[in-house]
């Protein structure tokens, strides 16, 4: 009984590890509840497979302190000094009745955003993922961190 108990959370062990290999990069910057609108997050990651499409994923960690429903990201990625896309976004983190869309316990509330789905990298190598908040306000009050992941 003893044996078929510790295989049976051996086996459930090793599934959920493999559950979570499918992340080839993640990092998440604590930005202190206060980001500058000077204050770029700089991501860098290295591609070794260029010919599988990834996803690119943010997250965003944000309390009552954000004043906002939404928020606007000004987006660069580069490899060396190429640039390979720049966009501006905006994505909603709560609904039109104020209530935040992410999940967690009290005030503070992580979502997922898809930035890039099945994003073919041009070429493998180092990439730097540069990512400036663009709201109105010059110190944005309310995000706790901020990260990226890339499956």
């Amino acid at each position: 009984m003893k044996r078929s108990l510790i295989f049976y959370l051996t086996l459930i062990g090793l599934l959920c590890i493999q559950c979570n290999n499918h992340l080839e990069y993640s990092d998440i910057i604590n930005v202190k509840n206060s980001w500058n609108k000077k204050d770029t997050l700089n991501f860098t990651f290295k591609v070794q497979n260029s010919e599988n499409k990834k996803n690119i994923n943010f997250i965003v960690r944000n309390n009552n302190d954000y004043p906002f429903s939404n928020i606007y990201l000004f987006v660069k990625l580069k490899q060396g000094k190429n640039i390979v896309t720049v966009d501006t976004l905006n994505y909603f983190l709560a609904d039109n009745s104020g209530k935040w869309l992410g999940t967690g316990v009290g005030s503070v509330k992580e979502i997922n955003l898809r930035y890039k789905k099945e994003f073919n990298f041009p070429k493998n190598g180092l990439y730097t993922l540069s990512i400036v908040q663009g709201m109105r306000k010059d110190t944005l009050k309310g995000i706790e961190d901020f990260g990226v992941n890339i499956e």
